[in-house]
């Protein structure tokens, strides 16, 4: 039987949206009428409020029996910029079109799927977490850590871009980002940007891999570039260059982390 889903509207401008969520598959898009509203099921361990700060949405366990993740939809105005806040564990996120503040998101474990939206600024934390962002523009960067997962980030916009990874993989295609750093204990990293070499500072060190090129500095280049891999391979190409970036520049986002690499 299909759960009830109540509709939360908002008739006032919203600058905040914060979420403590247990177990959940949270949509957060722009809305086609210009209305700010949520759908979320209509069960007594959800709740949301408002003021004049912003929304509220906390997410209480569902009960014992009940393992399945409750769906949770909010949809929100072309006209408002909304900080994003999410706390809690087992949440996978996606976000689709729209223009955002901050975004925090401190997770035990899940996804997050960011595409077509813009974004001030993005933080994420998370145990066991993927990231994928694909057409999308974080002005003020990007900083992400996870204990395990693997990030994925496509033909997007980073002003900086901070990735750490314990364990997973991380593939940057087609990226313009002026100041990057990309560290993973085990895994591989592969990086494709926008531009050319002599632009960028590079550092590409890795203790238990291969690196495609030499780390090299250049006189006026006005970009940064720092990968490490303790135990994993390090793949590095521009896309302003003639050579095409290899096939391995894609970096899939995958289920098993516990790989070996070479």
């Amino acid at each position: 039987m299909k759960e009830k889903t109540y509709i939360y509207n908002v008739e006032t401008d919203v600058n905040s949206i914060e979420l403590n969520l247990s177990n959940a598959s949270l949509e957060i898009c722009e809305a086609a009428d210009e209305k700010f509203y949520m759908e979320y099921p209509n069960k007594k361990n959800i709740s949301a409020a408002n003021d004049e700060k912003g929304i509220i949405i906390h997410q209480g366990k569902s009960g014992i029996f009940s393992k399945a993740q409750q769906e949770i939809k909010i949809f929100v105005p072309a006209h408002t910029v909304p900080s994003v806040k999410i706390y809690g564990k087992n949440v996978q996120l996606s976000v689709k079109n729209g223009i955002y503040g901050e975004l925090s998101l401190s997770v035990e474990n899940g996804s997050a799927y960011l595409s077509d939206c813009v974004f001030e600024s993005a933080e994420i934390a998370g145990g066991d977490f993927n990231l994928h962002v694909a057409g999308a523009t974080v002005k003020s960067g990007l900083v992400f850590q996870s204990d395990k997962g693997d990030v994925l980030a496509e033909n997007t916009f980073f002003t900086r871009t901070e990735v750490r990874v314990k364990r997973g993989n991380i593939g940057i295609v087609n990226v313009s980002c002026k100041d990057c750093a990309f560290d993973t204990q085990k895994g591989n990293i592969t990086v494709s940007l926008a531009g050319s070499a002599d632009s960028y500072n590079t550092s590409l060190v890795t203790l238990e891999g291969t690196v495609n090129r030499e780390s090299a500095s250049s006189d006026g280049a006005d970009g940064n570039l720092h990968a490490y891999a303790k135990k994993g391979n390090i793949v590095l190409d521009f896309v302003g260059e003639e050579q095409a970036a290899p096939e391995v520049a894609i970096t899939e986002i995958s289920e098993e982390h516990e790989e070996e690499h070479a």
